[in-house]
């Protein structure tokens, strides 16, 4: 019994040893894994490099979705967006308008233009109006709510469109007269979704909106006058009035700007009988 079990533990059959079969055993289960091993490595390699395409191209669409709108703002002359970069925008539209990032972005410097606000004037309950203006810093909190409130005053400016049309311009260009009258419903239908959701918050009493702009100084005037931004004299009241033709006055002759005045010039100007 005491050799078998020396045998058992000392030997593993005739001319090997312990070691020997820890050896080969070893050595059979890094042939047995390495090949395993191997086919793991080379699974991975093709799947992670689809993975990064698609990566790119999802990061790739959401850079053309961020700086297409900024472009294409900047290039639009009023009322009529650029013919190039409104096709390029196109696809991203969608996506763009989804994420609220469809946006000129022309109030960030540099050289930042005005900021369009609206004035709202809200019937308090002892029946005096108060006037708050939107957006507040102090009122609408964190920046990121102000800063919506921006896009919306921004937006109904956006939008405005004069009362209208001209009587003779249904008569002249029909399709004008009706687009303007499709851009001021648009505007309408905005402004009096403000009005009532502000009415709301009012408790039913009265409000009335206006149209507010806010300029900045010019260096040279500011070195001249140091006001402050908030100064009254840095806002304009944009009234909601149809346009009027101004009157273009004729180019002088040159011998008006010699002082001759032509004999059939100085006859109509006097006063007809």
């Amino acid at each position: 019994m005491g050799k078998r079990r020396q045998r058992r533990q000392g030997e593993v059959g005739p001319g090997r040893t312990s070691d020997d079969s820890t050896t080969a055993g070893d050595d059979s289960a890094t042939t047995d894994i390495a090949p395993q091993n191997s086919a793991l490595d080379a699974e991975p390699v093709g799947s992670m490099s689809t993975a990064k395409r698609v990566a790119s191209l999802v990061i790739l669409f959401h850079l053309c979705a961020l700086v297409l709108p900024p472009l294409a703002f900047q290039t639009s002359s009023p009322g009529q967006p650029s013919t190039l970069f409104a096709s390029l925008f196109k696809p991203f539209q969608g996506y763009a308008q989804f994420l609220y990032t469809d946006r000129g972005y022309a109030f960030f410097a540099p050289n930042p233009g005005p900021s369009n606000l609206i004035g709202v004037a809200m019937e308090t309950p002892d029946g005096s109006v108060q006037e708050v203006l939107y957006p507040d810093l102090n009122q609408q909190w964190p920046r990121l709510l102000y800063h919506r409130h921006f896009m919306m005053t921004e937006y109904l400016n956006e939008l405005y469109w004069p009362p209208g049309p001209p009587a003779e311009l249904a008569t002249q260009d029909p399709e004008a007269a009706r687009l303007w009258k499709q851009g001021r419903g648009r505007y309408e239908a905005v402004r009096d979704s403000i009005v009532r959701h502000l009415k709301q918050v009012n408790e039913g009493r009265d409000v009335k909106i206006r149209r507010l702009r806010h300029h900045q100084p010019d260096m040279l005037d500011y070195r001249a006058d140091p006001i402050a931004l908030n100064d009254e004299r840095l806002y304009e009241i944009l009234r909601d009035q149809a346009p009027t033709e101004e009157r273009i006055e004729p180019l002088p002759s040159k011998d008006a700007a010699a002082g001759k005045t032509p004999a059939g010039d100085a006859a109509s100007t006097e006063a007809q009988p």
